[in-house]
Formats: C-alpha cells, structure tokens, sequence
C-alpha cells in the first residue's frame, strides 16, 4: 500500500502520531516572548501593513461574499433577524467575531465528491473519521463555509487539483449555526477544482440521530449493539465536515471499519474488503463501497452491525434485500416481497427505472422516525417493517406496507429529484404520503386504500390547518429548530391531500405524464415547487393554470368553508376561511396575512339524490358560485368522497334532509360520503357554526352502520367529545349514548378474527370502544379471554389482542398489568410490544400509571422512540391526565437530554399530553409553565396545544348544556 494508505491506517487505528490540539487548529495565532526593542519595531511595521492592507480592501474590496475576518459584516443586522436567538454580532468559539453571518452556506464553492473513512468503536464510543471533499469554484472568493458539528476536527490540508497546497491562515467555528469558516491566504479561483482533506474524531451519539448506538437484546439475553445513522434534515454534519444543505448534490465514496463478526452497509453495493490486522482485541476490516450517484448529505446512511438478510430481485433484475437480527429474519417476509412488488409498480408508474444497483431495506431497533429514506439503504423501526402474520394485527400489517411504499415513492421523488431547500419539504412527504396509498393500492387492492386516505391524512390535516397557529405548506425556514418543526401534519398529510385534489381534476394519466417530464428533467439535481407546477401545466396542454390554482393551496394557511344554501332550483357556494377558533374574538389569535386574501381555487364537486351517480364539477375561482338543480332535488351532497381539502356547510333545510336521507337509507351515500358527512357536521360543531344537536342527529343513523371508515371517523370525534366533557354533567349521559350505538354493530362484528381487511380493522376499533365505554357483554367476554390468556396460556388472535389486552388492564388490577408488563419486557415481536405499550396505560390505578410514567425515565425498559406512546395513552386517560401532565414537567429537563431541543419529539410531547385539556385552570397550567421556557422546535406545537386548550374550553361553555339536554330527551324515550 502506498504511504498514504498507511497514513490512513495508522490514524483510524489509533496508532498516528498527529496530536493536533483543538484550540490551536482554530487560534491560529500563537505567543512568541522576544526583547521590548523588538518587539517595538515587529508592532510598527505590523501596524504599518495592516494600514496599507486595509486602505486595499477598502478600495479594492475581497472578491467575495463575505467581508473581512474580524470586521462586522454589513448585512449583520438584517441577517441576524433571522434567528433571533443569535447574538447581535457571531462570536466564533475563540471570540473572533464569525465573518460569515447566514444560516444558509455561501454559493461560490461547491462539492462534487466525498471520500469518507469512519473508524467507529461501539465499546469506547469514540469515532475517527477522515473525509476528503472535492469542490468546483463558481466565483473567486478566499473562504469556504461547511458544517460541522460536535466534531473535533485535528488535522486540515487544502489543496488545488494539481496537488498545490493552500495556506490556511484562519479557521474559526461558530456552533449556533454549526459552521466552519476556514481562510485561505490566496483566493479559491472561479472554475478552478480544489480538495478540502479533513482529520476528525467525535464520539457515537446516543440521541436518535447523527450517527449513533443502537441496541437489542438476542435470544440469548445478550446486549448486542450497531451503529446507525440518521441525518434528515440536519445531523450528517454530526457524522462529518460537510456542505449540509440539500442544493449541495455530489457523489460519495465510503470506506468503513468493522470487526469480522460483523457487516458493513452503505447507500452502495460493497466492492472491496480489506484485512487491516487487529485492533482492541479483534481482527479489523475496511470494507470500500461503490461509488454513490450525485445526492444530498441528508440520504447518505451507513450501518455497522451483526444483522441477517434475506433477498429478491424486481422484475428489472435489482436486488432488494431486507436486514434485521437474526431471530427477526423470520418476520421480513412480508416486507420484501411488498419492497419488490412496489418497486415494480413505481418503475412503471413513474416510466423511470430505479436508479441504483440495490435496495436494501434495515430494522433499527432505536429509531425516533417511523423510516428514513436513505437512498438504496431505507433505515425503519421495527414496528414499520417487521411483521409475522401469527402475531401482528391487520393495522400493524398494513402500517408495514405503507411505510415501506412511503420510502421507497421518495427513491424517486425526492432522492432522484430533491427540493431546492427545506421550504419545499412538503413537495417531498406530500408526494410520497399520497403516493403510498397508490402503491399499497396497487398490491393491496381489497384494502380500499383510497376509502382509508379521507381517515388517515385528509381528516387530520383539516383539524390542524383549522387552527390559527397552523401555518402553509411552503413555509420559509431558516436555522435546523425550525427546519425540525415542519416535518408536522401539514406538510405531510395536507400536502398529500391537495396532491391527491390536483389528480383528480388533472387526472392521473396528466400527472403521471408531468412525473415523467418532472423527474427526467431534473434527474440527479433539484427542484421546486414551481418546476413541478410548469411541467404539469405543460402536460395538460396549458388547459389548466397548475400553479395559479395551486398556490393557493400552497401559499396560504388554511382551507375554505364552502357554505351551501338554496333558493328555488339554485344553489348558492361561498367561501371564506375556515377558523375553529374563529368565533372566539380571542385577542391571542392573529391570523397571518395571506397573498390570496384567503380565498381559493375550490374544484368543487357534487352530486343530488335524484342521480347520485352523476357527478358534477364546478370551479370556484376564487369566487362564489350559483348552479341550478332540477326542482325534485331534495339534497346536494358537495365534495365527492371528500376528495377536496374543504369543508362544507349546508342550510339548515339541506342539513335535515341529509340527516333524513341517512336514517331512510344511509347507502344512499358512499361509505366515504358518509364519514365525510359525519367529519363536517362534529368539526363544525367544534367551530361553534352548527348547532351540537346536527351532529348528535346524524349520528343516530351509525347504529346501522357497518363500514370501517365511517365508524372510524365517528370514533375519532366521540374520542374528543368524550375527554373534553370528561368533568361535566353531560358525560355519565354520553356514555350511556356510546353504549346505545355501538352495541349492536359490536354484536354485528363479532369476537372470530374472520373477515375482510377493513372487516378486522372496524372489529378492533369498535370492540376496543365498547370497552372503555363499559358495554357490559364485550367487557364480560373480554375479560374471559384475558384470563384464559393470562392463566392457561390460550392464544389470542392478532386483531382482538388490543381489546383484550385493555379490557384486562383496564377492569384488572397490579397482577393483570404485571403480567403484560412482563410479556412487554420478553416478547421478540416489535408490534405486540407496540400493542402491549399502549394498553398499559388504560389502567385505572393511579399507583400503577405513575409506575408505568417513571418507566419512561429509563431507556432499557421504555425506549425514547416509545416515551410520546406512553404518555400519550396515560394523558388521554381520565384517571391519569394529570399524572402525565405532572411527570411532564416533573421531567422536562431529562427529556431534553434524551432528545434534544431541536427535534420535533418535544412538540410531540407537549401536544399529546395537553391538548386534551379544557378548563381554565389548566390552560393557567399550561401557558404558565412553558411561559419562560424555550421549547426549541416545539414551539409551534405548544402554541397549537394552547389555541386548542382555549377552543376546548369555549366549546364545553357553549355546548354542554345543548349536548345534555338532547341526550337527556334522547335516552328517556
């Protein structure tokens, strides 16, 4: 090997010999003693130059973007507002003023390939690690800008293609913004190719991201650890030097060291394995990975551990292989034969072929997402790809396949063609949110996914977006917290949503053809939303102005309420904004200003009861319409299948006709019309626009009901009802009214686990229901088969275990729980985990829950990942709202030391633990606590929980009494 090869060997073993200390890499200045004369004439002659020196730059001025080191640039100011948190002037670490003030890295330099060497130890945790980036000068400047963060870098060399060194006279690092400034004593020239060479050391991070440790337990009992790595959006710049910005594509070369026990996996196939001798006791391995296509820092993954693998190859002959520990080898089945057969499907869909040679999919046991869609190496929780078809649920089966459909739609959409910056992050999840239910679709036709997209995207993200602290789906971001705070609901099931409304009045033939233009065009690079408007318009011959019409769905927050009336044979749409929050007059609320002056382009579509099969389609362009309907037309049902991202509004008469309709004949109306009908009538209610007794009217009819998703869109708004009238008078009645509607479909759906798909999903839900509400005969039954499980050993079937497993925690007593504690702590199967997790926490002995809560604290019995599960279902509790609020903030220091205050965890805490809440006090509670407190990228999610305490609070005021009496009258019949 050449001498460089040992000089690399020696560093990552450990054996170098270069010691660089930190503070003199990037204090490059040092003391020298010498005699008072000497010194005297050395500071003249310095003060001298540095005078002739700035009279140059003054006149002359530095061929670049950034002002000289040391001097206050003057874009400071407006710069700085970007990130209020920054001091006014950036200090580097050594107290030099940082000379480059932006969040977002300059443009003169970029990287067009990385060597990368990683040394991790998973017993000493330490890191080494030597990175070589190749860049292409576009305009002459003598500095470059990169992250880094938490790295220690010990040795730096920069040099021109040629192999010609350059001096580097100043190197300074900034941590707010996580970047390294490094000075050059000549100029980077425009169109030159120059190598940055860096050393480092750093250490495996034991948060969820970066790169980290990781951890199971084999069926030996044994502790058996890998590191992995996680870098969406912001955390490759942990794992080493790098221009971390999605705009900044190259290729990258990976070499990786190992024991022999144990394998290597990259983004790319394995090419090369070398013996590197021994090193802490075992023999050491370098194993060299092919070269990657151009992509982002934020899809380079890489994976060190002792996993088992099974494999298939697609249609177009590339291997997809899935990766998990040896005893879940068993459990991937599924999950590779879905990989393969959806890889197939968006090959064609896309008319693009899958551009790399492999597909690896990878169980990590530690994982704060549900995937990553690293390109050619997707890294997944368990519970999102393992699945054993004796053990795991209809809705666990069915999260694999969406998962796995969800990253492999970003292969293409997102890795091949990637957004510009991170505003544009809903281009990416939108997509893939709507696309997974294409693809599930495709391989799963009984499942009736596009039925199921209404209950699991379009519905939640119309509560969401109903909220003045909502924000658009293209959302300017600046530093990482806010970067965090966007991978939310709406950027993800509101993108999917508007996506799936621009398909079906563009058409799908349209939007694949655009696909087609979109991805060829920009292959290898990146784009924006703009891009992606002007090649559908294009497809679509110009008929339709894409972007107009789309941004304002994109540019502004919020949706329209389309208020539906009739005179005569006409009917009359209008729109405004629809605020839950509206009617309040609360002085808190400041809606944002809008560019559209909220209003939208509305595909508004319907049909009447006279031909209910004849759908009509009319364009609200910003504007109100008026259509005619023959006289006979009793009702108009407006948004299709609620295909459109509004909600709808009917007059009082059109209201009792619907709800009459739905009592005579609730077929009359598509199962998804139905849950429609059911979304809009509770979440206007919620809005304080219709009165509580229209949706307590309608919902009479769901004692016939016998389709999933409108039970499931039923459940959800009963689940509200029942937690914010949980301290009033009306709730004793409420559910005794539960009870009345769900005894006889639970009756209908029956304890054997037989059925359709959608039939076992309704079966759990509805069963699960009737055991909170204490349907006495699904209680009794449930207990029963508990006990049978708990004594004899007798096996559950998959679908009924959350019912049962509730039923016996929630009816039972410590030694019920500790028996599913004990089968928590000792199962191999990550959903029965998942199930087991959620059902602990119905118990109703506080002793026991604030047992489960102190669980939380430590990671060998709760993981991180799961803590938001737990205290999810302890706060939605009534017997332990309380205690999860309590232990909330109790241990809110130790969760930011768990996860960071810049990931999106700790608004998923605060959210699931308060929005419940709907007295007084607890909003004083609430706001008092987090009143001082930064909250990093749960800032948005706190102030959500806030507007919806308030809403919670105006709704109980204004409608317990309407919901009591009507129930009253109801059950005394």
């Amino acid at each position: 090997m050449s001498d460089q090869d040992v000089d690399d060997v020696a560093f990552l073993t450990g054996d170098s010999q270069t010691n660089i200390n930190k503070r003199s890499l990037y204090e490059h200045n040092g003391v020298a003693v010498c005699s008072q004369k000497r010194a005297l004439i050395i500071a003249t002659v310095v003060f001298a130059t540095l005078f002739i020196i700035s009279l140059i730059i003054a006149y002359a001025g530095p061929g670049n973007d950034c002002p000289c080191a040391g001097e206050k640039p003057d874009h400071l100011e407006s710069e700085t507002e970007l990130n209020s948190s920054a001091p006014s002037v950036p200090l580097a670490t050594n107290g030099e003023v940082f000379p480059w003030n932006k969040v977002r890295l300059p443009g003169a330099i970029r990287p067009s390939r990385y060597n990368i060497t990683i040394h991790p130890n998973l017993t000493t945790l330490g890191v080494k690690g030597e990175v070589t980036i190749e860049v292409r000068v576009l305009k002459d400047t003598n500095f470059v800008v990169f992250h880094s963060k938490n790295l220690t870098i010990i040795d730096k060399l920069v040099y021109a293609a040629g192999g010609r060194n350059l001096t580097v006279v100043k190197m300074l690092e900034y941590p707010p913004t996580q970047q390294i400034y490094m000075e050059m004593k000549e100029k980077f020239r425009r169109g030159g190719n120059y190598v940055l060479k860096l050393l480092f050391t750093s250490r495996l991070s034991q948060e969820l991201e970066g790169f980290y440790l990781s951890s199971y337990i084999n069926k030996n009992g044994e502790k058996k650890y890998l590191a992995t790595t996680h870098f969406e959006p912001t955390y490759a710049r942990q794992a080493f030097p790098c221009f971390d910005e999605p705009q900044f594509k190259a290729k990258f070369r990976m070499s990786l060291y190992r024991d022999k026990f144990q394998i290597a996996l990259f983004n790319m196939p394995l090419i090369l394995t070398e013996h590197k001798g021994y090193f802490s006791g075992g023999e050491l391995i370098c194993d060299h990975f092919q070269e990657s296509v151009e992509m982002s820092t934020y899809l380079v993954a890489f994976v060190i551990c002792d996993y088992d693998h099974i494999t298939n190859m697609t249609r177009h002959n590339k291997s997809v292989s899935v990766y998990a520990p040896r005893e879940m080898i068993s459990q991937a089945d599924f999950a590779l034969h879905t990989a393969v057969d959806i890889m197939d499907y968006y090959e064609e869909f896309f008319m693009v072929p899958y551009p790399l040679p492999k597909q690896d999919l990878i169980a990590i046991p530690d994982f704060a997402a549900g995937a990553m869609e690293n390109w050619g190496l997707i890294t997944y929780r368990e519970t999102s790809i393992l699945y054993d078809y004796k053990e795991t649920s209809a809705a666990a089966h069915q999260w694999v396949a969406i998962v796995v459909a969800h990253e492999l739609a970003h292969q293409w959409f997102g890795n091949l063609v990637t957004m510009k910056w991170w505003n544009d992050l809903w281009l990416n999840e939108g997509f893939a949110s709507f696309l997974e239910y294409l693809g599930v679709d495709h391989v799963m036709p009984g499942w009736k996914m596009m039925d199921q997209f209404i209950l699991d995207k379009t519905q939640p993200a119309l509560t969401l977006d109903a909220l003045a602290s909502s924000h658009p789906i293209s959302v300017d971001v600046h530093d990482p917290v806010e970067i965090e705070a966007i991978f939310d609901t709406i950027s993800y099931s509101k993108g999917a949503s508007v996506i799936h409304m621009l398909e079906i009045f563009l058409h799908q033939d349209i939007l694949r053809s655009g696909l087609y233009d979109y991805l060829n065009s920009h292959k290898y690079g990146n784009a924006d939303t703009d891009d992606l408007w002007s090649v559908l318009s294009k497809n679509a011959n110009q008929s339709i102005e894409v972007k107009t019409i789309m941004d304002t769905w994109t540019r502004q927050m919020g949706f329209p309420l389309v208020t539906v009336s009739r005179t005569g044979n006409i009917i009359s749409a209008t729109q405004h904004r629809f605020l839950v929050t509206a009617h309040m007059n609360n002085d808190t609320i400041h809606p944002e200003e809008s560019p559209f002056g909220y209003k939208w382009f509305v595909p508004l579509s319907y049909y009447t009861d006279v031909d209910p099969s004849s759908i009509h389609h009319v364009w609200m362009n910003m504007t109100d319409v008026k259509f005619e309907v023959p006289p006979e037309v009793q009702w108009v049902k407006v948004n299709v299948n609620q295909s459109g991202f509004y909600r709808v509004m009917y007059d009082d008469s059109m209201w009792q006709a619907i709800i009459t309709a739905l009592h005579q004949n609730h077929s009359s109306f598509s199962p998804a019309d139905r849950a429609s009908l059911i979304d809009d009538a509770f979440t206007l209610c919620r809005a304080g626009v219709l009165d509580a007794t229209i949706p307590l009217n309608l919902s009479i009819y769901l004692q016939k009901e016998r389709d999933y998703v409108p039970w499931a869109t039923a459940l959800e708004h009963f689940q509200s009802w029942s937690k914010r009238l949980a301290e009033t008078r009306a709730y004793k009645s409420f559910l005794e009214y539960m009870r009345y509607l769900l005894t006889p479909v639970a009756r209908y759906i029956g304890w054997k686990d037989t059925g359709s798909h959608l039939d076992k999903l309704m079966r759990s839900d509805i069963l699960a229901s009737a055991i909170l509400c204490d349907v006495k005969d699904v209680v009794k039954e449930a207990q029963i088969m508990f006990n049978d499980w708990m004594v004899n050993g007798t096996r559950i079937p998959p679908n009924l275990r959350e019912v049962i497993y509730v039923a016996g925690i929630k009816y039972g007593g410590v030694k019920e729980w500790q028996h599913c504690w004990s089968k928590y702590n000792s199962t191999g199967i990550p959903s029965e985990r998942k199930l087991l997790l959620k059902a602990l926490g119905v118990a109703s002995d506080t002793w026991i829950l604030q047992r489960f809560l102190l669980s939380t604290l430590d990671r060998n019995l709760v993981k991180p990942q799961d803590v938001k599960v737990v205290l999810a279902v302890v706060a939605a509790n009534p017997e332990g709202r309380f205690l999860a609020w309590r232990h909330l903030k109790a241990q809110w220091h130790q969760m930011q030391a768990m996860f960071g205050n810049a990931t999106f965890s700790m608004g998923g805490l605060i959210s699931a633990v308060t929005s419940h809440f709907s007295t007084q006090y607890d909003l004083h509670e609430v706001s008092s606590f987090f009143e001082h407190m930064n909250v990093g990228s749960g800032s948005r999610s706190l102030q959500q929980s806030l507007e919806t305490i308030r809403l919670n609070i105006y709704w109980v005021q204004n409608n317990e009494e309407t919901i009591y009496t009507w129930l009253s009258n109801f059950l005394d019949r």
